[in-house]
């Protein structure tokens, strides 16, 4: 370990000069201090920042976050759109390669190019090189000549090699993602072209731009940590704690941006369509700055940012061993990353579902002898969650007996009558179509009232049927529906939509969520594991599960939080499901006794 220090450049303590805190990477190799661990190979190799170096970390002390950093080595990364097409590319090309116990990366490329590098100007190689697959590729840590001149890389086994590696393009990719940012809002959120009210209306540009800028900043806090960790220590020790941390506090605005995403994709297409917009954004696509990138291509960044992110650091935790002192660190930040993606999508998926609902209220009529029509506008609960959702919707033909009984024995023929379905997560709307773009409903049920089974009908035209009752129609009837799908595919994902789930083990019951039972707890519980619910007396749940020995699963409807608790302490209470579920008894128990008279009434 005493070789390795010694091979490491030092920084005198007494040199405190502005000036020489500019060159961070004689910072960076002081000595260990004398307590670190020796389980760590960080100590091993004696990487540890001696002093406090935040003057230099790159953050920006202006109040506007789009400052420079004045001393950042990263400011001229490639745009982000070109390093996410190169590293897909990258790992479409190479997959399965990095379980190799070569290092690649280091391997060669590192010891030609970094000895022109050191030789000449020991500034880092050009990191647009990142764009090109083949050849002089994106920067990486073992060419930096900080790296090399530290002689660290002989100290290092493959697999550490390819840990650091890791890290790193934590922190490229970042600043080239900053980079890529800081494009948007020089060449499109901030010039007066799209100030100006006539080209882009005031609302407009909230709608394209106002979920942007918070993102930016939250980049650019987040580049200024990364940036400070690389200073105080080139292997990046603690680079996992820092984007957890970061994550967070912050990362809440991409959550937002998530949820306006699709507002802003239609926002922009509508804009393009009108002619003094489409000149402006022409003009200031083509500017050099953009490098031929649309401002769609702009506007995409944060949720591919956010997606790839977890992906980097499954990378570094795959090159740590449980043992590592980084390995929870890393595990812990993977988690958060992947709550916030999950956040994200589901914010996303919610807006969509909304604008959808809007656009079926306009084209779906209801008639006024359609009693109790549903309201299908869109309406979200106190967390923005849209009550009312589409789950499918699609053509089916409705196929209605022309013989008698008698008849039927020797051939059945249908009339067909064609209707839209639309399947909602509580309702089921049969329509007609009216014209191109609207549809008039005939008929609606509650799915928790609807019961389907496949049809035995053998006629062919009767191929891919489903019966499909209605349990309690807008009139409160009965009614019986054979309907035929247009594919096999087809009959199976409608089979699939209005079915409710099945039971994988014997005893065992599962409910979906737009027919469950309620429960009322009699009893306070206190969860004795994670993932065990806690009951207070009164609490209501809804369950969606039920085990042989006892235990459900749910959700409680004060605060929607979801778990295993003892089905002893509660007692089921009236619900929906009560109701749905006594009416599909009373249809089956009649259905039978049809089925019963009706084969006595042929054998007499």
């Amino acid at each position: 370990m005493g070789q390795l220090k010694r091979l490491l450049p030092t920084l005198s303590r007494k040199d405190k000069s502005p000036r020489a805190r500019t060159s961070w990477y004689a910072e960076c190799g002081a000595d260990a201090p004398a307590n670190a661990s020796n389980a760590s190979w960080y100590a091993e190799a004696g990487l540890y920042q001696a002093g406090n170096i935040s003057s230099s970390s790159g953050a920006s002390s202006g109040s506007h976050p789009a400052s420079p950093l004045p001393h950042s080595l990263f400011t001229h990364e490639p745009l982000y759109q070109f390093y996410n097409a190169a590293k897909v590319e990258s790992v479409c090309r190479e997959n399965g390669d990095s379980d190799s116990d070569a290092y690649d990366p280091g391997s060669q490329r590192s010891t030609t190019s970094t000895q022109s590098t050191t030789s000449s100007n020991p500034s880092r190689p050009s990191a647009m090189a990142l764009v090109a697959p083949r050849g002089p590729s994106r920067t990486l840590w073992c060419e930096v000549p900080e790296v090399v001149n530290s002689a660290v890389l002989s100290s290092l086994a493959p697999a550490q090699k390819r840990l650091q590696e890791a890290k790193f393009e934590l922190l490229t990719s970042e600043a080239s993602y900053l980079n890529s940012l800081n494009v948007l809002e020089a060449n499109f959120i901030a010039h007066p072209a799209f100030r100006d009210p006539h080209i882009l209306p005031r609302d407009d540009w909230e709608t394209i731009f106002s979920t942007i800028l918070p993102v930016r900043k939250c980049s650019q806090l987040l580049m200024n940590e990364l940036e400070k960790c690389w200073q105080e220590n080139i292997l990046l020790q603690g680079i996992c704690d820092i984007v957890r941390e970061h994550a967070e506090k912050h990362f809440g605005v991409y959550v937002k941006y998530c949820e306006n995403q699709t507002l802003m994709v239609k926002a922009l297409q509508r804009l393009q369509l009108k002619t003094a917009f489409a000149n402006a954004l022409k003009k200031l696509e083509s500017h050099p700055s953009c490098q031929s990138l649309s401002l769609h291509s702009f506007l995409m960044l944060p949720m591919q940012r956010v997606t790839r992110l977890p992906l980097l650091l499954d990378a570094v935790l795959k090159n740590l061993a449980s043992e590592d002192d980084e390995y929870h660190a890393c595990a812990r930040a993977l988690v958060t990353l992947n709550n916030y993606v999950s956040e994200c999508n589901e914010g996303a998926r919610n807006t969509e579902r909304i604008e959808e609902m809007y656009r079926l209220a306009r084209i779906i009529e209801f008639p006024p002898h359609v009693r109790a029509a549903p309201a299908l506008g869109p309406a979200c609960a106190a967390d923005r969650r849209p009550v009312r959702w589409l789950v499918r919707s699609g053509e089916m033909t409705q196929l209605i007996w022309k013989s008698d009984e008698l008849k039927l024995t020797f051939g059945k023929k249908f009339s067909k009558i064609p209707l839209h379905l639309f399947l909602f997560n509580d309702l089921l709307v049969i329509t007609k179509k009216k014209s191109e773009e609207q549809y008039v409903c005939v008929d609606h049920c509650a799915r928790s009232l609807l019961e389907v089974c496949a049809s035995d009908a053998g006629a062919a035209s009767a191929k891919h049927a489903l019966l499909i009752t209605l349990l309690e129609n807008h009139e409160g009837r009965t009614v019986e529906m054979l309907m035929s799908c247009p594919s096999e595919t087809a009959w199976s994902r409608w089979a699939e939509a209005l079915l409710p789930p099945a039971a994988s083990a014997e005893g065992e019951a599962v409910y979906a969520g737009w027919d469950c039972p309620q429960v009322c707890a009699l009893y306070a519980y206190a969860p004795a594991q994670p993932d065990e619910l806690t009951l207070a007396e009164g609490d209501v749940v809804n369950v969606t599960r039920k085990t042989s020995e006892g235990w459900y699963y749910g959700e409680r409807t004060r605060d929607g939080e979801a778990g295993w608790f003892p089905g002893a302490y509660t007692a089921e209470i009236a619900s929906p499901h009560v109701r749905a579920r006594n009416l599909r008894q009373r249809y089956r128990l009649l259905a039978l006794s049809g089925t019963y008279l009706g084969q006595k009434k042929r054998n007499i």
